[in-house]
């Protein structure tokens, strides 16, 4: 039997070029036998055992060939049995044996175990070690290729790129050549960098055609010309490396080309590889990609149908292609005029997805369909769950939008607006999503007539962008909230820029049409005319119109000229509309005005008798009679026009006119001087038609006739027997409040309390409420019954909100807070008078939370809100009054004596009392003790009626004779304080110091 590890270390010493002589066979045979021994325990892990077996044989035999290779060995024992010094013992042996193979293999093994630990650049540099000591070239591109992988671990990839460059180009014949170009190409393909990819392919082709790693290229350079779009070049590449692919390889191959013909619109050869490649994994998972790639290309062929089913089979399971194919079916559904089923499809991807991929883009298209179906709440319901979920949306202001649209066509306007301010707050949109997002919200507003806040609104995004669309068209509704907002200056002045900066807008001839309104709602009755013929010039009426707006605007000329008093242009005007449907009876009628107005009066009742025999069943027929009578009654045709305004009341008995007629008969019978009669008429009015306007002037008639026919007025008393005999009707309230409000005119305040408590607790008209409260509350303050006061106007603010009454009593509580020294509360009522109140009540709102400021000490939002109120009026006094009081608070007398110079001179209302006051204060608290005296002086001189300025100039006088040490005076002007006004304040403080000088 051969001696194995006799055998094996002939075989290794052959390995590395020892050649024993032969007269020193047996010698040598017996000295490596230590050597021997020790790579044998090396070998089964006996590594103490191989230690000592090695030493021995490196001491003995220095000199031996094979001592090299026992001392590499010895290093790796000793590196196996101590581990932590396992560098050590290799660097220790490449230290003195840096050139040799055995350095370079202790190099790699260290740099190998550097990339395990992640020492990326230690491993790097132990590589570089190996290559500087001289490597052959084989190794060393080795060397260079292991470089590769660890930057390539080290995510390095631009580096490790180079090294494979370094392979190809340093060491083109080794066999690590065409392994690094190769590996260099996976790696572009994997960063998705095909261009770089195929390039890198391509060399790899070009240099080692013959190569077998070369072979293997075929199937990655598709997949790159299949990324870049290269989809015919990829086709090939697919097709050339078929023969070397693997069943698996060349199944993906397959799919790849299908998708390339689809990309291609080859729809037979795509149609033909899908179908290949589902027979290749028939009842697998993997044949869905198939029918979601046939999905889309019968998508593209507009076979809907066709699509959805396969987009239908694609759909199974829980990934991503199964969300996409669910969501696409839904749309091809859609497009296929299939909604029903596009809905359930919708509805099937909500009940099995609430989250992940995908879920967005449907939802998001499934809301979108409900909306355009009509389905408002189902289109809120899905959009929900994806708000819920803010900080995920990628489509934030899209899907806010779309929620606030659905919302305002459910008539929920208050979460319709909520949605688009969220639409517009997401930071992560595009400025004009975002900028949809608040044109939607400002026409929510607009439409919900909250035309102040969308005005603002709309006038911001024409600011932002006046060239494009939306910003033009925003310019246009700003002008609109204006005149909805009854301000007509600034919707003219917008109308009038949108004609001029958008002279080829659609909505430029509605703009004129508007421009023409907003002038006559101003009275300028000339101006209106220009741009209503303008518009009359641009209309073109469309075939079916909802409204005859060139009719309309020829009969608002006509108004205009009437107005003017030009009543031939008027009447001319006119007549270019007569016979029209609708508004040929009004321009008749207003014809016949005109005459009247022109003091033709024959031609008026001719042509109001036309009117009648014309038109006998217009709105305007009653009033047509009704003016006949009355050109009589104004003629002095009394017999005529009671004649006249009977056959109204004949005509029309069941009308407003015939009462109003009745009425008219009472004051033809007064004008004659026959106050019977007219008495008689009048209470006929009473006792005919007591639901009627009339009755209070049929009442006041009565009065005045009795009273001219020198008779006792029993006008209260017929009042009184009316309410007994007519407790229900529509009047009766207005009647009743008529009386409690005489009450209130004659100073019986505790009367009108009474009877305001009585007929709020009795009526059942909520019209006259509000001034019921609001006039009881001033009832309440001239008794000095505050808190009753305070009740009554909180009771008008707090249920009747949108009445007229609301915004006066928000500025009676606020002033009642202010005066009872609540001066945060009072800031609170003026503040939501500013909100709520309307553009009226502006400038009361910013004084009343400016003097609420300043009595806070808040000096700067005092200013601020004073400020405010100048740029609505700028010359108003008092804002500027309360600057004054800001610039006297910060020392700034000067200041505010210029400012209350302004007002003294020329306001005699109480606001003057205050300048003239304020400047008494200015000049006491400067030192300026003789003129602060001649300022207090001038109050009581020039402001005698304003009791409460003028106490506070006598104290401040007697204060500033006080710094001037003239006691005497002062006294005079405290005895005066306290006894002309002994209820103020001051009085009291006026006492208590002539108590004290006392």
């Amino acid at each position: 039997m051969v001696n194995l590890s006799k055998f094996l270390s002939i075989i290794l010493a052959l390995v590395i070029g020892y050649a024993v002589p032969a007269h020193g066979q047996e010698v040598q045979k017996s000295s490596s036998d230590d050597y021997q021994r020790g790579i044998q325990l090396f070998d089964r892990g006996l590594y103490e055992e191989a230690v000592g077996e090695l030493e021995q044989f490196v001491d003995t035999h220095e000199e031996h060939q094979l001592a090299l290779s026992a001392q590499f060995y010895l290093a790796r024992a000793n590196a196996r049995m101590d581990s932590l010094n396992k560098e050590s013992y290799y660097e220790r042996f490449i230290s003195r044996h840096p050139h040799s193979d055995f350095a370079s293999t202790l190099l790699f093994d260290l740099a190998e175990e550097a990339k395990r630990k992640k020492q990326y650049s230690k491993s790097i540099n132990l590589y570089q070690r190996s290559i500087d000591l001289g490597l052959p070239k084989k190794k060393a591109a080795e060397a260079y290729y292991w470089m590769a992988e660890v930057a390539i671990e080290a995510g390095d990839t631009e580096q490790a790129r180079k090294y494979f460059l370094t392979v190809g180009e340093k060491y083109p014949d080794s066999e690590w050549a065409p392994k690094a170009l190769y590996t260099r190409g996976r790696l572009f393909l994997s960063e998705n960098n095909y261009d770089a990819a195929t390039q890198a392919f391509e060399l790899l082709k070009k240099q080692y055609p013959n190569a077998e790693i070369t072979r293997r290229i075929g199937m990655a350079l598709g997949e790159s010309y299949y990324q870049q779009g290269r989809y015919q070049e990829a086709i090939g590449a697919f097709q050339d490396a078929m023969p070397y692919l693997d069943e698996e390889m060349k199944t993906k191959a397959v799919l790849l080309i299908a998708e390339s013909h689809n990309y291609l619109q080859n729809f037979d050869e795509a149609s033909a590889n899908y179908l290949q490649y589902i027979n290749r994994t028939k009842g697998t998972d993997k044949e869905r990609s198939a029918h979601y790639g046939l999905g889309w290309l019968y998508h593209k062929q507009e076979i809907y149908h066709w699509a959805s089913d396969e987009f239908e089979k694609a759909a199974v399971g829980s990934d991503e292609l199964a969300r996409k194919a669910l969501y696409y079916k839904a749309v091809n559904e859609k497009l296929g005029s299939r909604y029903r089923e596009a809905m359930e499809t919708f509805r099937s991807f909500g009940d099995r997805f609430q989250e992940g991929p995908w879920v967005e883009q449907t939802y998001y298209e499934w809301a979108i369909t409900a909306y355009e179906m009509g389905n408002y709440s189902e289109a809120i319901e899905v959009l929900l769950p994806l708000v819920r979920n803010e900080e995920q949306l990628e489509w934030g202001g899209k899907v806010y939008t779309l929620l606030g649209e659905a919302y305002f066509a459910n008539e929920e306007y208050t979460r319709s607006i909520k949605a688009f301010e969220a639409a517009e707050a997401v930071t992560d949109v595009d400025p004009a999503v975002k900028r949809e997002a608040r044109f939607q919200k400002a026409w929510v507003q607009y439409s919900n007539q909250a035309y102040e806040a969308a005005q603002a609104i709309f006038q911001s995004l024409h600011n932002e962008v006046p060239n494009e669309e939306i910003g033009k068209e925003a310019l246009f509704w700003s002008a609109d909230a204006y005149y909805n907002m009854e301000e007509y200056g600034p919707a003219a002045n917008q109308f009038s820029q949108f004609m001029q900066q958008y002279p080829d807008h659609e909505l430029v001839g509605p703009a004129s049409y508007s421009l023409g309104w907003s002038y006559f709602k101003m009275g300028n009755f000339k101006e209106a005319i220009g741009p209503l013929n303008t518009f009359l010039q641009k209309y073109e009426a469309p075939e079916t119109a909802l409204y005859p707006y060139d009719t309309d605007t020829r009969l608002r000329i006509g108004d205009a000229y009437y107005a003017l008093g030009n009543y031939s242009d008027a009447i001319a005007t006119y007549k270019q509309v007569l016979g029209a449907e609708p508004g040929g009876d009004y321009a008749l009628f207003q014809i016949g005005n005109s005459y009247y107005r022109s003091e033709r009066t024959y031609d008026a009742v001719t042509t109001l008798r036309r009117f009648l025999r014309t038109y006998p069943d217009s709105r305007l027929s009653e009033q047509a009679q009704y003016n006949i009578a009355y050109i009589y009654l104004n003629t002095g045709n009394y017999s005529q026009a009671v004649e006249e305004f009977q056959t109204v009341i004949n005509k029309y008995p069941g009308t407003s006119w015939a009462a109003r007629a009745q009425y008219n008969i009472g004051d033809t019978y007064y004008n004659a001087g026959d106050y019977d009669k007219a008495i008689a008429a009048y209470k006929e009015v009473m006792e005919k038609y007591p639901d009627s306007d009339y009755i209070i002037e049929a009442a006041n008639g009565i009065e005045y006739a009795q009273v001219s026919a020198g008779k006792t007025d029993t006008g209260t008393s017929v009042l009184e027997d009316f309410l007994q005999e007519n407790p229900q009707t529509s009047m009766a309230d207005r009647l009743r409040f008529r009386k409690a409000d005489k009450m209130m005119q004659a100073g019986d305040y505790n009367g009108a309390i009474e009877e305001f408590q009585q007929y709020i607790r009795i009526t059942n008209n909520e019209e006259l409420l509000p001034d019921a409260y609001f006039n009881m509350a001033n009832a309440y303050e001239q008794t000095n019954q505050m808190n009753e006061a305070i009740n009554a106007y909180q009771t008008i603010v707090q249920e009747y909100p949108d009445s007229e009454r609301a915004g006066p009593s928000l500025a009676a509580l606020g002033r009642v807070a202010y005066s009872r020294g609540n001066y945060q509360q009072s800031n609170d009522y003026f503040s939501q008078l500013l909100e709520q109140g309307g553009s009226q009540y502006r400038l009361e709102a910013f004084i009343g939370m400016g003097n609420a400021q300043i009595a806070m000490g808040n000096t700067g939002q005092a200013e601020e809100q004073y400020r405010s109120a100048l740029e609505v009026n700028g010359s108003y006094d008092p804002a500027n009054v309360g600057l004054a009081r800001v610039a006297i608070q910060n020392g700034a007398y000067q200041d505010a004596r210029d400012l209350l110079n302004l007002v003294a001179e020329a306001n005699t209302t109480e606001v003057g009392a205050e300048a003239q006051y304020l400047l008494g204060v200015a000049s006491q608290r400067s030192g300026s003790y003789e003129e602060a005296v001649q300022s207090y002086a001038r109050v009581s001189v020039l402001y005698g009626a304003f009791d409460r300025w003028n106490a506070k100039a006598l104290l401040g006088k007697a204060e500033s004779f006080l710094k001037l040490q003239q006691p005497g005076e002062a006294q005079a002007a405290l005895n005066t304080l306290v006894t002309d006004y002994p209820d103020s304040p001051e009085a009291q403080e006026a006492q208590r110091i002539l108590d004290s000088t006392n």
